[in-house]
C-alpha cells in the first residue's frame, strides 16, 4: 500500500512538472499525456540485476514508434528516498552549478591521514583545545602549498575553491592571516624535528620504506628581506642562482635514494654559513635521525658532494661506522695522479641511450682517514662534450667583448692610452679567469696612433684544459661495491637535486615566494614546503607502486582537472554533487587512489 502511493506521487509529480514545462519541450500538452510515459528497465551490475524507473517519449517515425528520449528517475527500491531528486531531474529552472577543485586535494589529503599528519603535529604541539589544531592547520597549508603558491592571505580564498569542506568543517571562517600565523607561532625549531622524527618512523614501519641508502644536499633562497633585528637567517652569502645582492636563506634537505627520493630530514640555517661547516653540525642531527626510524648504523649509506668534505665531518662518519659515497676535489694532491691517467687504461662502465659511454678507473686512497678507501675517476663523454662546447662559447664571447673594447673604447681617452691600464682592464672585465687568459694570449703594442691589441688562441693549452673536462673523481667507503654501483650511487645525487627544483620551480610547492620574515616564521614557511615535497613524493610511490607508469606532472595534472561540480536548486535541500568526465588516466587514480569515499556519497 505505501509503495502504490509513493507510485502515484510520482505520476502526479511528473504531470505537475510537464504540465510546468509547457513551452520547455515544444510540443502540446495532449502530445505529452499521449506519448510520455513511466517505463520500467531492468540494468545488470557486478552479477547483480537492479529495477530501475524511467521516464521516456515516444514518437513515430516512418510509421513505426521510436523512443526520442528517456530519464532515469531512480531504483525501483529506493522510490521514497528519491522523490526530492526526481523533483529536480523535472524542475523547469536550470540549477545553477559550481566547480570546485577535488582530485589532487584530495589525493593529498588521502596520504596526509594515512601518514597521521593531523594527530603527529598535535602530539609534538602544546596548544589548550580552542578553536581548530594546529595539525589541521598545518595539513592545510601543506596541501595548499602543494597545488597552489598563495600567500597566507589568499589561503582561505582558495580552501573555498576545494572540496575539502567536507573534511575540514566550517574551518573556512577561521584561515585569516593572523589565525595562520598564529598557528605557525608553535612550532619552533625542536617540534618541527620532533614531527619529522615521527613521521618517519611512521614511514618505515607502516609504509614499507625500506631504503638505507640516503643523498644529501644545502642549497640556498634568495629573499627580499633587510636587515631586521628579529632576523638572524637571512644573510648574505654566495647564491646559487646568482642573487649574490640580495640576503638569502638556506636550507640541507635529506631524502631517500629511491622510492620516490622521500625527504627524510630539512634544516634550515643561516645563508652566510658555509656547506662544509653546516654538514659538520647537521651530520649529529642525522644520525638521531637515523636511530629514530630504527636503522643500523653501519648498514647506512650517505651520498654527499665534495662541498661538504673535511677531515672532521670523515671521523666522525668513520666513529659512527656510516658509510659514505662522496667525491674530492680535482685541486688536491692525491687527485692529480688519477686524472693523469690515460684514458686507455679506463674501463666501460654502461652505454647511454644515446650511444656515448661512461668509463671508470679504481684505485685506493689514504686520504682523510688513513685508510684504504676506494677512489675512482670517470670519464662521460657527454659531460666532456657539454663541457667542451661550454668552454668554446666562453672563449667567443669573450672575443666579441675584447672586439667590442677595440672598436669603442681603445684610445678614445687617455686612460685607454696606457697599456698597463688596458691590460688591467682587459683582464679584470673581460679575461676574468686564469683559464680564459691561459687559452686567449693579448698583446699590446704602441703604434703611431695610440695602441694597438692582437690575441690568438692558444691551442696549447686549451689541449691541456681539455685534459681533465668529462671526470669526475668519486671516493667511497663502500670497498665491497663494484665500480660501477659506486659510480651509480654517486650519480643519484641528481635526484636530491630535482627536489630542491621542485622547490625553486613557481608552479606548486615552491619555497618562492617567502612572504614571511622573522626566524621562527622563516623556518615554520620551508618545513610547510618540505611537507608539500613529502606528500607529494609518498602520493607519487603510490601511484607506481599500482603500476602507473606516466610522469609525475601528467599524473598530477590528471588529478588536478578532476574537479566536483556542486548543482544548486532554487530550494534549502544540500546541492547535487556530481564529478567531471575523467579520462582512462583519471580513472585508473580514482579507483587507486579511492577518491569515491570522498565524494559524499
Amino acid at each position: 500500500m505505501i509503495y502504490f502511493r509513493v507510485w502515484w506521487q510520482i505520476v502526479l509529480l511528473i504531470i505537475l512538472m510537464l504540465g510546468l514545462s509547457y513551452g520547455r519541450f515544444k510540443y502540446e500538452w495532449w502530445q505529452y499525456k499521449i506519448m510520455v510515459f513511466l517505463f520500467e528497465k531492468n540494468v545488470k551490475k557486478k552479477n547483480k540485476t537492479y529495477t530501475y524507473i524511467c521516464l521516456g517519449q515516444k514518437k513515430r517515425v516512418n510509421g513505426k514508434s521510436k523512443r526520442i528520449w528517456e530519464v532515469t528517475l531512480c531504483r525501483k527500491d529506493q522510490v521514497e528516498e528519491s522523490l526530492q531528486d526526481i523533483k529536480r531531474k523535472l524542475s523547469r529552472n536550470p540549477p545553477k552549478p559550481k566547480e570546485y577543485a577535488f582530485g589532487l586535494v584530495h589525493a593529498l589529503f588521502s596520504i596526509s591521514k594515512e601518514l597521521g599528519l593531523i594527530e603527529i603535529s598535535n602530539e609534538c604541539t602544546v596548544k589548550r583545545e580552542q578553536g581548530f589544531s594546529v595539525g589541521e592547520y598545518i595539513t592545510l597549508l601543506a596541501i595548499n602549498r602543494a597545488v597552489a603558491l598563495n600567500s597566507k592571505s589568499q589561503v582561505r580564498k582558495w580552501f573555498d575553491k576545494t572540496a575539502l569542506s567536507r573534511q575540514f568543517p566550517d574551518i573556512s571562517e577561521s584561515l585569516t592571516t593572523q589565525n595562520i600565523l598564529n598557528q605557525m607561532e608553535y612550532l619552533d625549531e625542536e617540534i618541527i624535528r620532533c614531527i619529522e622524527e615521527k613521521v618517519c618512523k611512521k614511514l618505515y614501519s607502516e609504509f614499507g620504506l625500506k631504503s638505507d641508502c640516503f643523498l644529501f644536499d644545502p642549497t640556498n633562497f634568495f629573499t627580499y628581506i633587510r636587515e631586521y633585528k628579529k632576523n638572524t637567517i637571512a644573510q648574505r652569502g654566495r647564491n646559487k642562482r646568482k642573487r649574490n645582492d640580495l640576503r638569502q636563506v638556506s636550507m640541507s634537505l635529506l631524502v631517500t635514494r629511491d622510492e620516490c627520493n622521500v625527504p627524510l630530514m630539512h634544516e634550515t640555517y643561516e645563508g652566510n654559513v658555509p656547506d662544509v661547516t653546516h654538514f659538520k653540525q647537521v651530520l649529529a642531527l642525522m644520525e638521531r635521525r637515523f636511530k629514530a626510524i630504527g636503522l643500523e648504523l653501519h648498514e647506512i649509506t650517505l651520498v654527499f658532494d665534495k662541498g661538504n668534505n673535511s677531515e672532521d665531518a670523515y671521523k666522525f662518519l668513520d666513529s659512527k661506522r656510516i658509510h659514505f659515497v662522496s667525491s674530492i676535489r680535482p685541486s688536491m694532491n692525491v687527485s692529480k695522479p688519477l686524472l693523469n691517467v690515460p684514458l686507455s687504461e679506463y674501463e666501460e662502465l654502461w652505454t647511454k641511450k644515446n650511444g656515448r659511454k661512461v668509463f671508470g678507473y679504481r684505485t685506493t686512497t689514504t686520504a682523510y682517514l688513513g685508510k684504504q678507501n676506494a677512489l675512482i675517476s670517470t670519464f662521460d663523454e657527454d659531460t666532456f662534450a657539454l663541457q667542451e662546447y661550454n668552454l668554446d662559447e666562453s672563449i667567443n664571447k669573450a672575443l666579441l667583448k675584447l672586439k667590442e673594447f677595440i672598436k669603442v673604447q681603445l684610445n678614445a681617452k687617455p686612460q685607454w692610452k696606457d697599456p698597463i691600464s688596458v691590460v688591467d682592464k682587459i683582464e679584470r672585465d673581460i679575461l676574468k679567469n686564469k683559464k680564459l687568459r691561459s687559452i686567449i694570449v693579448i698583446s699590446v703594442g704602441k703604434i703611431s696612433s695610440g695602441l694597438e691589441i692582437a690575441w690568438k688562441i692558444d691551442a696549447t693549452a686549451r689541449k691541456e684544459y681539455l685534459k681533465d673536462l668529462g671526470k669526475s673523481l668519486i671516493f667511497s667507503s663502500r670497498n665491497e661495491w663494484s665500480t660501477l654501483e659506486i659510480v651509480k650511487t654517486y650519480r643519484a645525487q641528481i635526484d636530491v637535486e630535482r627536489q630542491f627544483k621542485e622547490l625553486n620551480k613557481r608552479d606548486r610547492i615552491s619555497v618562492m615566494p617567502m612572504y614571511v620574515w622573522t626566524d621562527q616564521m622563516i623556518r615554520v614557511h620551508l618545513f610547510i614546503s618540505v611537507l608539500a615535497l613529502l606528500l607529494s613524493n609518498l602520493l607519487y610511490r603510490k601511484i607506481q607502486l599500482a603500476g602507473i607508469s606516466p610522469s609525475k606532472d601528467m599524473c598530477f595534472e590528471a588529478l588536478e582537472d578532476i574537479k566536483e561540480i556542486r548543482l544548486y536548486y532554487n530550494d534549502k535541500d544540500p546541492p547535487e554533487v556530481l564529478l567531471t568526465q575523467m579520462s582512462v588516466l583519471q580513472r585508473k587514480l580514482f579507483k587507486t587512489l579511492d577518491l569515491k569515499r570522498f565524494t559524499g556519497k
